[in-house]
C-alpha cells in the first residue's frame, strides 16, 4: 500500500471509532438525560405534586420513575430499529452517488441533529424522537461507506473491514466520554455542540482521504483519490463505470471481499434471490440473529434499571455503567478473531474432510456461529446472577455476544448463498432483526408495570431462547 492509503485506512478506523455506532452508548447517555430531567413531566403526573418535596426527594422520585424509563426507551428503541433499516437504502444511495456526495449529507444531517440536542431541555424532550434516530441512521451511513477502504489492504481485506466493524461496535465509548465530561460540570448543549464540531473533521476526512465516488475492488498502482480529484474531476480510475461492476458494489455496500475464499462461490451454481429467500435455513438465520439482537439491545436499553435493581448507590452505578462503556472499547480488539477463526476451521476442515467446497466453507462458519450462540448462553445466566462484582465478566461476555454476532451472519450468508445477492439478503436480514428489536419496548412496559421492576422472568425467557439458537449451527 502507498502512504496515502495507509493513512485512509487509519483514519477509516478512528473515523468509525468516532462517529460510527454512538448511538450503541446509550446506557451512559441515558443516566445523563434523567438527571437533566428529560420526560420528567410525566413524573410528575405520576409522582403528584413535587413543590412540597425537598430539592432531593423530588430528584429522587423523578430518577424512579417508570414512566421517565419508558419514555427514554422508547428513544434508544426507535433509534436502533430505524438505524438497522436502514442499512438496505443507505447501501444504495452510497452506490447511487459515492461517496463524497453520500458523506457530505450525512455528515451535515448528523450535524444538524447534534444541534438539535444540544438546544433541546427538559421541555423539549420530544425532540429526542427526531435527533437521536437521525443520529443513529448517519451512524450506519458512516460504517456503509468507510468498509470499502478496505480494499486499498489487498493482503488483509479481511482484516482491516473486521477491525472497521470493531471500531463500529467500540465508538458506544463516546458516550462514556459524554457521561464523564458532564460529572465534570459539562452542559448536555456543550457537549453535543463540541461533538458536531468535531463531525467537521469528518467532513474534512471525506474529501482528503476518500475517492469521489467508489474505491475500485483491484486498486490499480498510481491510482488517484481526494483532494486531487479537486483538481482532476474526471479521473477515469475512481469513476464507478470503469471500476464497479453491480456484483462489486454490492461487495462494497456489504463489505466483503471477493479475494476470500469465504465468498469465491463463483464456480458453483448459483441461487436466485427468490430461491434464497425459500431456502430454510437462512429464516433460520433470521430467527438466530433475531433473538440474539433482541436479547442484547434489551440489555443495553435497560441496564441503568437493571443495574439499580442490584444496588442502590448512585455513586455504584454511575462506576458500573461507566465501566460497561469501556469495556464496550475492546469490540475493536475482539472483531479480528471472529474472521481468524473462520479462516483457520475452513482451512483446517479443506485439509481433513473430502467433502465439497461449500459444505467446507459450511463447517468452517458454523464454528463461530456455535461461539456466538455459546457466549450469548453464557451471557444470559450471568445476567441472572445477582451479584454485582460478577457483572463486569457479564459486561466482557455480552460485548464478545455482539462482536461476533454480526461477523457470524455475514460469513453464514456469504458461505451458504449467492455473493450476488449478499447485499440485499444482508439487509434484509438486518432490517427484520431491527425491526423485531422494536418488542424492547413492550417487554421493558411488562417488566415495570406487570413485574415490578424485575428482570428475573424476562432474562429466564431470554436464557432459554439463546440456548435455543444452537439450533441453527447444528442444522447448519
Amino acid at each position: 500500500m502507498e502512504r496515502k492509503q495507509v493513512l485512509s485506512v487509519i483514519a477509516a478506523v478512528f473515523d468509525t471509532l468516532l462517529f460510527g455506532g454512538i448511538i450503541f452508548g446509550w446506557p451512559s447517555l441515558d443516566f445523563v438525560l434523567k438527571r437533566e430531567g428529560y420526560f420528567s413531566s410525566k413524573c410528575e403526573i405520576e409522582t403528584g405534586d413535587l413543590k412540597n418535596d425537598t430539592a432531593e426527594d423530588s430528584s429522587e422520585k423523578i430518577l424512579n420513575c417508570p414512566s421517565q424509563d419508558i419514555a427514554l426507551n422508547l428513544v434508544y428503541t426507535l433509534s436502533a430499529a430505524i438505524g438497522g433499516v436502514s442499512t438496505f437504502p443507505l447501501g444504495y444511495l452510497f452506490d447511487r452517488f459515492g461517496t463524497w456526495k453520500f458523506r457530505s449529507c450525512s455528515i451535515s444531517t448528523a450535524i444538524l441533529a447534534c444541534v438539535a440536542i444540544a438546544c433541546s431541555n427538559k421541555e423539549t424532550s420530544w425532540l429526542l424522537y427526531i435527533a437521536l434516530p437521525t443520529v443513529a441512521v448517519c451512524n450506519f451511513a458512516i460504517l456503509v461507506s468507510n468498509t470499502p477502504i478496505g480494499y486499498f489492504c489487498v493482503a488483509a481485506q479481511a482484516t482491516v473491514i473486521s477491525i472497521i466493524y470493531g471500531a463500529f461496535d467500540s465508538s458506544a465509548a463516546v458516550m462514556v466520554v459524554m457521561k464523564s465530561a458532564y460529572e465534570l460540570g459539562a452542559t448536555v448543549a456543550e457537549i453535543f455542540t463540541v461533538y458536531g464540531a468535531l463531525l467537521l473533521l469528518s467532513l474534512v476526512y471525506t474529501f482528503v482521504l476518500m475517492p469521489r465516488m467508489h474505491v475500485p475492488f483491484n486498486v490499480p498502482d498510481g491510482y488517484q483519490y481526494g483532494a486531487t480529484e479537486c483538481c482532476c474531476s474526471n479521473n477515469p480510475i475512481s469513476s464507478p463505470q470503469n471500476t464497479n461492476t453491480p456484483n462489486q458494489s454490492r461487495r462494497k455496500r456489504s463489505g466483503v471481499s471477493e479475494s476470500t475464499p469465504l465468498l469465491a462461490n463463483q464456480g458453483e451454481e448459483q441461487k436466485t434471490f427468490s430461491s434464497s429467500l425459500k431456502d430454510f435455513s437462512y429464516w433460520l438465520n433470521v430467527l438466530y440473529l433475531s433473538i440474539l439482537q433482541l436479547r442484547l439491545n434489551m440489555f443495553y436499553v435497560t441496564l441503568n434499571q437493571w443495574i439499580s435493581t442490584l444496588t442502590s448507590n448512585r455513586e455504584q452505578q454511575s462506576k458500573y455503567i461507566t465501566a460497561f462503556g469501556f469495556i464496550q472499547l475492546t469490540g475493536i480488539l475482539i472483531a479480528p478473531f471472529s474472521g481468524v477463526m473462520t479462516d483457520m476451521m475452513t482451512k483446517y476442515y479443506r485439509k481433513s474432510v473430502t467433502c465439497s467446497e461449500e459444505v467446507v466453507r459450511k463447517r468452517g462458519v458454523c464454528f463461530t456461529i456455535g461461539c456466538t450462540c455459546l457466549t450469548a448462553t453464557i451471557f444470559s445466566a450471568l445476567v441472572l446472577i445477582p451479584v454485582l462484582e460478577i457483572q463486569y465478566i457479564t459486561f466482557f461476555v455480552q460485548n464478545v455476544a455482539r462482536t461476533f454476532l454480526f461477523a457470524g451472519n455475514g460469513a453464514f450468508l456469504a458461505t451458504t448463498f449467492s455473493s450476488e445477492h449478499f447485499g440485499k439478503l444482508n439487509g434484509l436480514t438486518i432490517g427484520i432483526a431491527s425491526v423485531v428489536s422494536l418488542l424492547t419496548y413492550p417487554i421493558n412496559i411488562l417488566v415495570l408495570r406487570v413485574f415490578g421492576g424485575s428482570f428475573v422472568v424476562v432474562d429466564s425467557v431470554f436464557l432459554g431462547l439463546s440456548v435455543l439458537t444452537f439450533v441453527h449451527p447444528v442444522v447448519l
